[in-house]
């Protein structure tokens, strides 16, 4: 989410989010000039860029503003912690974590989310843009998300007078649900569920969509070829990943403790394959998430940040915000803000 998992989609197609090395807390000099309600998007680097490739779309994350120097809804991940020995050589990925990713749905700051995108250096995503569309509706989104609806805070987990809202779904936290972007169950509905209670940003603007009153958002079914496509693709970059020592496995150097007949690189890409496409973040076998690819009958149903922005086969209609043109997104509003995004 910096994390592996950063953002979203809908693979729907088995997608991740993008990934960096961004820090946890700091400080921006500027705020962004998305206005209140706009939806913000970037494309980042990390496996999803495979996966994105594979089903023929383009953004990975998307996020809610309410305004230039305010705050900003989206659902997001950390990186998992690796297991211990010995259980890392078989699962690599801590499962608890892997299946209800922290923080999941949450309100940060300007200084959080500067943060949360761009490293210490200021590298972050390749690409990013907002959309507004219907003004007045879409502030409706953001106004109605931020006023009406139920939360708890947390103290940050990496600077403990730092507080952060966390808006609540069915009287709980919301994690991030690698599910979703196989099957986006009822989270587009009013009232609605899914697995684990959990969202990712994409299904998440849907829900803050029609929470507002503002119409519900339609799910678009992947056919099989292209979640087979991205299955693959999702496999390949986070075993990629693994062996390179990036995102999750920047400790990998744990990893070679383990017998070579392990291979351990290949259990985290299908651990977190078999997690997207069935649920089952528990177990690095293979043959659940191939179970998948290869079942000619098997489909993808969710809502994606291209969706969302009403981009490629995805409507103008779709949402409120997909009318409007991607704008360049700046930081360049005045103020000095400090902030935490975990």
């Amino acid at each position: 989410m910096h994390r592996f998992l950063a953002g979203c989609l809908a693979v729907s197609a088995l997608v991740l989010a993008h990934s960096a090395n961004a820090s946890e807390c700091g400080y921006t000099s500027a705020g962004w000039n998305a206005p209140n309600g706009a939806v913000v998007f970037d494309r980042g680097e990390g496996p999803i860029r495979n996966v994105m490739d594979a089903i023929g779309e383009y953004r990975t994350h998307s996020m809610l503003s309410h305004g230039a120097i305010g705050s900003v809804s989206h659902a997001t991940m950390k990186d998992p912690d690796q297991n211990g020995w010995p259980t890392v050589c078989g699962t690599p990925l801590n499962v608890n974590q892997l299946q209800y990713g922290y923080p999941g749905l949450e309100q940060v700051n300007q200084g959080g989310i500067y943060h949360y995108m761009y490293d210490p250096n200021g590298s972050g995503p390749e690409w990013t843009a907002w959309q507004l569309g219907d003004a007045m509706g879409a502030a409706q989104v953001a106004d109605n998300l931020w006023f009406n609806h139920p939360y708890v805070s947390d103290a940050s987990r990496v600077d403990s007078g730092q507080y952060i809202d966390r808006p609540l779904w069915n009287g709980a936290r919301v994690p991030y649900s690698l599910f979703q972007y196989r099957d986006l169950q009822s989270v587009h509905q009013m009232p609605g569920s899914a697995t684990n209670n959990g969202m990712v940003c994409s299904t998440f603007l849907a829900y803050a969509h029609n929470y507002a009153g503002r119409g519900f958002v339609s799910a678009y079914t992947y056919s099989h070829d292209r979640i087979a496509n991205a299955s693959n693709s999702l496999y390949s970059g986070v075993y990629n990943h693994c062996k390179s020592s990036l995102g999750w496995f920047e400790n990998a150097a744990l990893t070679v403790i383990c017998p070579v007949f392990w291979n351990v690189c290949g259990n985290a890409g299908n651990q977190v394959a078999n997690c997207m496409s069935a649920g089952r973040c528990d177990t690095s076998s293979s043959s659940i998430w191939k179970g998948v690819r290869d079942n000619a009958s098997t489909t993808a149903t969710s809502i994606s940040p291209d969706r969302i922005g009403g981009w490629g086969v995805h409507p103008i209609s779709a949402t409120l915000w997909a009318s409007d043109y991607s704008h360049q997104l700046q930081w360049n509003s005045g103020g000095n803000v400090y902030g935490c995004w975990q």
